[in-house]
């Protein structure tokens, strides 16, 4: 249910949600039925954490985590990093564990965002952390908590929803009715981010040339790894067209040398939106994918190799095809082929068939 307060902040500051929802979250810890909550739901990461109080917007060399949580003398012992779908910044998450590494006593990252990104961002903080040579070493994740990991530098990395955080805060509310009120405005604010409702624009977002010159850059690059797939054999594309609607650019292709295995690769928008991560995906629709066949095995290979899968349109299964960052264009392209190549080893485990009935907006 929208309120004043979630009205508000959707209509005239869209642009500062994140910011906006920190600040009422730091609010509202400055109670202290909130602040024990809090402190109950990190204490399960590190138990013998002392009494915190919660900041905003502090920084330390040009590293700036949306909440500190300091001691009596002033130490930090917490960062909270407060998400909505903005990216990871390229400080996000090792900058923040090796400032908290500093400290001579446990230390925790926790970071919050929405429920549908869990999945992918918890595979993104995995990543940057290798890219760091930082070890992460999942561990039981304490009530409240999505995923909570120890990492090889000492602090530990803890990821949560706002809903799972709201959920866990309410049962500590019980006897401060104020104190709720509270905590269900900023719920609606979150709950209110997540809707489809219409957000106004900025005059950046409509004369920014980056944006579409990056989707011009991707749709040149899915063409260019949908060539190399075919030339190697990977994928087949005779007697199929390009397909594009208002959700997603891309085309129909079979896997396998006998066609028995029909997917759509290409830039999936409403994937890309709920899930993040990358904004190119492979989906195995229903019949011309043999979806329900194939769901059981990529499920386990997705879980072994930490790749992103999803539902898409009720039984289409899709597959996230993640870019490499920070890299020149040749290694992108061969880091997709490769996972195209996986794959189609997954689909080779299928029986061939007749060849199954292209969608109707396919060829």
């Amino acid at each position: 249910m929208q309120t004043v307060f979630s009205h508000i902040v959707q209509k005239r500051l869209s642009h500062e949600g994140e910011n906006v929802a920190t600040e009422a979250l730091a609010f509202l810890l400055s109670r202290e039925a909130t602040r024990k909550g809090m402190m109950k739901l990190l204490r399960g990461i590190v138990p013998q954490l002392p009494n915190l109080w919660f900041s905003t917007q502090d920084s330390e060399d040009n590293n700036r985590p949306d909440m500190w949580d300091r001691d009596e003398a002033s130490r930090p012992h917490v960062f909270v990093e407060n998400k909505f779908w903005a990216g990871l910044t390229e400080n996000q998450p090792a900058s923040y564990l090796r400032i908290l590494e500093k400290q001579d006593h446990p230390t925790i990252l926790l970071v919050i965002a929405p429920k549908a990104r869990m999945q992918t961002l918890a595979r993104e903080l995995e990543r940057k952390l290798g890219e760091a040579g930082i070890v992460a070493t999942e561990q039981a994740a304490p009530a409240g908590l999505v995923c909570s990991f120890t990492t090889s530098i000492r602090p530990s990395l803890a990821l949560t929803s706002w809903e799972k955080l709201f959920s866990f805060l309410e049962l500590e509310l019980a006897d401060d009715p104020t104190a709720r009120n509270d905590l269900q405005q900023l719920r609606a604010l979150c709950d209110a981010v997540d809707d489809e409702a219409f957000a106004p624009f900025s005059a950046e977002q409509v004369s920014d040339q980056r944006s579409p010159a990056f989707v011009l850059q991707l749709t040149s690059l899915v063409q260019e790894v949908v060539a190399l797939a075919v030339k190697g054999g990977i994928l087949d594309i005779k007697r199929l067209n390009p397909q594009a609607d208002f959700s997603r650019m891309g085309r129909y292709a079979y896997f396998g040398q006998e066609r028995q295995v029909g997917v759509w690769v290409g830039i999936h928008f409403a994937l890309w939106k709920s899930h993040g991560g990358t904004p190119l995906w492979v989906v195995f629709p229903s019949e011309f994918g043999r979806s329900s066949e194939m769901r059981p095995l990529l499920e386990p290979w997705a879980a072994k190799t930490r790749v992103a899968i999803a539902m898409d349109k009720g039984a289409d299964i899709a597959v996230a095809l993640d870019l490499k960052v920070g890299e020149e264009k040749d290694a992108v392209v061969r880091g997709i082929i490769e996972r195209l190549k996986q794959l189609a080893s997954v689909a080779a485990l299928l029986r061939p068939r007749p060849e199954p009935t292209a969608p109707s907006d396919g060829p």
